[in-house]
C-alpha cells in the first residue's frame, strides 16, 4: 500500500470521524482508510513522531488539523464537489441570533 496515501486517509478519517462526534477505534479507523488494523497502526505511530496526531487518544493534534483539512478539501476538489466558503452575511446572522 502507499504509505503517504495511506497515512493522508488516516488524517482525513480521523477529521471527518470527528466532525461527526463518532467514536474512534483503531478498528474502524483503518476500515475507513482502507488499511489493515497493523498497517493504521503503523501510520498513527508515524503521525505521531510527525507531530499530527496524539495515537494514544486518536486525536489530532492542530496541526494535524490544519493539514487534514487541506487534504479533505483537495480530495473534494479533484472529486468535483463545490467547496465554497461560509457567507460573510450568514455568519453575521448566525451571531446576531446566538447573541439574543
Amino acid at each position: 500500500m502507499n504509505e503517504p496515501n495511506l497515512l493522508g486517509r488516516l488524517l482525513i478519517q480521523l477529521l471527518s470521524r470527528s466532525q461527526d462526534n463518532e467514536s474512534i477505534d483503531l478498528f474502524a479507523l483503518a476500515k475507513g482508510a482502507g488499511a489493515s488494523q497493523f498497517e493504521a497502526l503503523g501510520g498513527l505511530a508515524q503521525l505521531e513522531q510527525s507531530g499530527l496526531v496524539d495515537a494514544n487518544r486518536l486525536r489530532l493534534t492542530l496541526s494535524g488539523l490544519a493539514l487534514a483539512a487541506a487534504l479533505s478539501l483537495d480530495q473534494k476538489v479533484r472529486r468535483g464537489e463545490r467547496a465554497e466558503p461560509e457567507r460573510k452575511s450568514s455568519r453575521l446572522a448566525s451571531r446576531a441570533r446566538h447573541a439574543a
